[in-house]
């Protein structure tokens, strides 16, 4: 036996003695960082006729703390998924005129002083809201009021071209084809150049002032506060 194998030997076995190493090891999952990983916990929206219900484990989970308030609001935010199902809840029974918000929560009552200042915070956050829509809708007609205007003159500058062309080749030969496509180039002009306005001051106008009602309903909505054992559905 020579040297070189009489130490291949010595190391196989002290490989089995010890086990496998580090480096031939399977690495396994990390279970730090999956027990680091707190469970995300998510609101539970429920509608009725004129009630939004919405449950909620405990009061921080309807504000979001981790950011600043935007302009103009001054208190805290309303987290963005409870705002967008008590809005589009609104929208969609605009036909409603008052609403009930009830935030069902987990465990003992609030104190009243909390409960009071919880709804001045939930109506000031939609009064800004619809400020805010209302500002929209503002600046919605007036662009759609200075688009029409710019639209306007080139409407009838298009049919004063498409006069005077049409004026040039009404005896020419091939006549019918070119008033066919003297008349769709006019009527593409004008279909351009008053969509936008249209858009704005007809389509976009409507769906701003439902947002506007909407957010002005919630405002004013009746807010109360139901409590349940912790672990409930």
């Amino acid at each position: 036996m020579t040297g070189r194998e009489a130490t291949l030997i010595i190391r196989e076995a002290r490989q089995r003695a010890v086990g496998p190493s580090t480096t031939d090891r399977t690495p396994g999952p990390d279970l730090s960082a999956a027990e680091s990983m707190e469970p995300v916990v998510v609101p539970s929206l429920r509608q009725q006729s004129g009630r939004l219900e919405v449950r909620l484990a405990n009061l921080d989970m309807l504000f979001d703390r981790t950011s600043p308030p935007s302009y103009p609001h001054t208190g805290p935010m309303v987290e963005r998924s409870v705002a967008k199902f008590l809005l589009d809840s609104a929208r969609e029974q605009r036909r409603r005129r008052e609403f009930e918000v009830v935030l069902a929560l987990e465990g003992s009552p609030l104190p009243a002083a909390t409960e009071d200042d919880t709804q001045a915070q939930l109506r000031r956050f939609f009064a800004n809201e619809a400020e805010l829509a209302e500002l929209d809708a503002r600046v919605n007609r007036s662009d759609g009021i200075g688009s029409i205007q710019y639209s306007i003159p080139l409407v009838v500058l298009a049919l004063l071209v498409a006069g005077l062309f049409y004026a040039q080749v009404g005896s020419a030969s091939g006549a019918g084809f070119l008033e066919a496509l003297t008349y769709l180039v006019f009527i593409t002009i004008v279909w351009v150049m008053l969509w936008d306005p249209l858009e704005l001051l007809l389509f976009n106008s409507y769906l701003i002032r439902q947002r506007v009602h909407a957010l002005r309903k919630l405002s004013r909505a009746r807010i109360t506060f139901v409590y349940r054992p912790r672990g409930t559905t």
